[in-house]
């Protein structure tokens, strides 16, 4: 064999998110928006473990229903579990997020999960993106600025240090509501999983 002293073209994965290899961030996308595929996620982090497919299935269906996992029907916990078994835990463990070994009815969170906490700021209902509300709050208080600059009153009446303040007290209130609402909607927390608009089952 001659050796050209080339070296062989290594074919490596790269993330449109992370920047290095593993997940990319149109597969947590596709990951997340699943609710099924959420819960499953949010209840393996929650328990640190290897769980059982029909545990599994019961705590998602629980949440499902809005009801305590006791009061399920055998149709509610049926329902959920065959979806898990015949399509969401095999595409979890496609991508390399779960480990699930079907012929002993297990699942258990991979390494790789740990990448889904980056891309859970979510936006619960009606509201909007944090990024365009803080966009909007430095529009507002650049406009705010300029009238002072400008001597428009009333915003004359109030002394430079007093404007200082109330951007302050409005960037630092706004601040601490994301840092609550973030807080309320990471996977593995005690109560149900985050919810996403425009999920699917």
């Amino acid at each position: 064999m001659v050796d050209t002293g080339e070296q062989p073209a290594v074919e490596e994965e790269t993330t449109e998110g992370t920047g290095e290899a593993g997940l990319s961030s149109e597969t947590l996308f596709d990951v997340l928006t699943a609710k099924r595929r959420r819960y499953v996620l949010h209840h393996l982090k929650q328990r640190g473990e290897e769980v059982p497919v029909r545990d599994l299935a019961e705590q998602v269906a629980a949440w499902e229903n809005d009801k305590p996992v006791e009061a399920l029907s055998s149709k509610e916990r049926k329902r959920v579990y065959v979806s898990l078994y015949q399509s969401h835990l095999s595409t979890l463990d496609d991508e390399g997020i779960v480990e699930y070994d079907q012929d002993r009815g297990v699942v258990a969170l991979s390494a790789a999960a740990d990448e889904i906490d980056v891309y859970m700021e979510v936006v619960p209902g009606e509201d909007i993106p944090w990024s365009r509300f803080y966009l909007g709050l430095t529009l507002a208080g650049g406009i705010a600025l300029a009238l002072v600059y400008f001597d428009v009153r009333p915003f004359t009446t109030v002394p430079d240090i007093g404007w200082a303040a109330v951007v302050l007290v409005v960037f630092g209130g706004a601040a601490l509501v994301q840092t609550a609402a973030s807080n309320r909607m990471r996977f593995g927390d005690p109560g149900p999983p985050p919810e996403l608009e425009g999920e699917s089952e």
